[in-house]
């Protein structure tokens, strides 16, 4: 029996927002970001290698076109996952999903809910400040240009020890939502044939070891 498609609920969550984040009716772009997303996992299981040998298509047919409704299909289950985050997490632990996986007006939309979240709690109340601080917690290191903490501490004339406190608060509790919302989701993923039981799986390990 084959493997689930997804190796966890993680990655189930980040191909389905970055796939359906892609125009619908750009096949090609849809089915090469396909492509190297299952190329760029490190030990693909069965389903997997089978879902990209369909995507490539014989050998020799650059050109090859997946039928229109096996498109349809895979965008409609990428469409129940994100449904499942929307439907199944708590408002916070939503947000963190939107703005960890969720690209563009998406993303920008978690940012906004988690600086409203985070008001409450993490020291300061400027909702711009707020923004800028969710948003360059969930840039990459390389990609903070502009969003140095003493930079937007300066911007909203506020100390850079709140701001570095607010930080810090945000990375805490943030990962915190983000850790529950895929625990949460688990379970549902793991019913459908998504992801793989990891309680299955330990167990096997455990008795091979």
């Amino acid at each position: 029996m084959d493997k689930p498609l997804f190796a966890d609920v993680s990655h189930a969550l980040h191909v389905s927002y970055l796939a359906l984040a892609m125009p619908p009716r750009q096949k090609a772009s849809f089915r090469n970001m396909l492509i190297h997303l299952i190329e760029g996992i490190d030990e693909p299981t069965a389903a997997q290698e089978k879902w990209l040998a369909e995507l490539r298509g014989p050998a020799g047919m650059g050109d090859y076109d997946p039928d229109r409704l096996t498109m349809i299909e895979m965008r409609a289950q990428y469409a129940m996952i994100t449904d499942a985050a929307k439907t199944r997490l708590t408002s916070p632990e939503y947000a963190a999903v939107l703005a960890r996986y969720g690209h563009g007006p998406d993303k920008m939309a978690g940012c906004q809910r988690l600086a409203v979240y985070a008001r409450r709690s993490c020291g300061l109340t400027a909702l711009g400040l707020l923004t800028s601080l969710v948003v360059r917690h969930h840039l990459p290191r390389a990609q903070r240009d502009g969003y140095a903490l003493r930079d937007l501490a300066d911007k909203s004339k506020t100390s850079t020890y709140k701001v570095a406190q607010a930080a810090k608060w945000m990375e805490k509790n943030f990962r915190a939502l983000e850790a529950k919302a895929l625990e949460r989701l688990e379970p549902s993923f793991v019913a459908h044939g998504l992801v793989p039981d990891r309680t299955t799986c330990d167990s096997a390990q455990a008795v091979v070891a």
